[in-house]
């Protein structure tokens, strides 16, 4: 009798535990659904940003779409909002950064439509937001690139200075044009050897490309965990190639003599090569 009435009991307890968890479940995938389901907005809500970047980073990512009307920095939640000069703006942007996800100081940033229709509040003051929108910190061009789409994308140079990390595995000038001419037109690679560091000079045909390379490449590994490329834009308007070998590449001028093309760097290989890195740009 007493078994009897302990066992449903127990039941009556596993049932009532079993409905609460179903309900907290309910709960977060609506959470989730809603999250996922907001109606776009000009303004944008960006997470795991990292502590040290800076606005002018931040406002980078929007710059290529259109122009940024504001900014409001959350350092402590490792958040920012951003808002854009027009709805559709902000939905090219969250199209295009979904499959595609940007990297600021090699961290990947996630960005969704904000609740907010609008920011109220100016992190920037007018001024501000007017010199960062006729280009991000540091103009190394002398006029601004506008985009096919009619976009203002940051008046930097065409040339990228790439340093490699954790080089287990040899990477070839081939390799990099393979990875790098998925963003545009790749026109020249330099590769050297310095302060016993891999590096590269790679330009690009258009700025525009240099951005979305660097954008999306920044702190990506070519291989598996190994082999971590680190980017910047290089002061370089241009790049002089006198030699097409496998250190240094014209990718316009195939009547360059071949000259002395070797490179040693030694790689700590071992095991078996993971995969190499695949970029699905659509």
């Amino acid at each position: 009798m007493w078994d009897s009435r302990l066992s449903l009991i127990k039941l009556k307890n596993l049932f009532e535990v079993a409905t609460e968890s179903k309900k907290h479940t309910m709960q977060e995938d609506k959470l989730k659904k809603s999250e996922g389901d907001r109606p776009p907005s000009r303004v944008l809500h960006l997470y795991q940003v990292p502590a040290d970047a800076t606005a002018e980073e931040i406002i980078s990512l929007g710059l290529p779409f259109g122009k940024v009307t504001n900014i409001l920095m959350l350092k402590e939640r490792s958040q920012a909002l951003l808002e854009m000069d027009s709805e559709e703006a902000a939905v090219n942007i969250v199209a295009y950064y979904g499959p595609t996800v940007p990297h600021l100081r090699s961290h990947p940033v996630h960005i969704q439509f904000s609740h907010y229709r609008e920011l109220k509040t100016d992190h920037l003051n007018r001024a501000e937001l007017q010199a960062v929108n006729a280009g991000v910190s540091g103009n190394l061009a002398d006029t601004n690139v506008v985009d096919a789409e009619g976009g203002l994308v940051p008046s930097h140079s065409s040339v990228l200075r790439i340093i490699i990390e954790k080089l287990f595995y040899a990477v070839t000038l081939d390799m990099l044009y393979q990875i790098f001419s998925k963003f545009g037109s790749v026109l020249k690679i330099i590769i050297f050897i310095k302060n016993n560091k891999f590096q590269a000079l790679l330009e690009y045909d258009h700025p525009r490309n240099a951005y979305y390379a660097k954008m999306y490449l920044d702190g990506r590994s070519i291989y598996t965990a190994c082999c971590t490329l680190h980017i910047d834009f290089s002061r370089l308007a241009r790049l002089t190639v006198k030699y097409n070998n496998n250190k240094s590449r014209d990718f316009t001028r195939f009547d360059l003599p071949s000259g002395d093309g070797q490179l040693f760097l030694q790689a700590a290989a071992f095991g078996k090569k993971p995969s190499l890195l695949v970029i699905n740009t659509h």
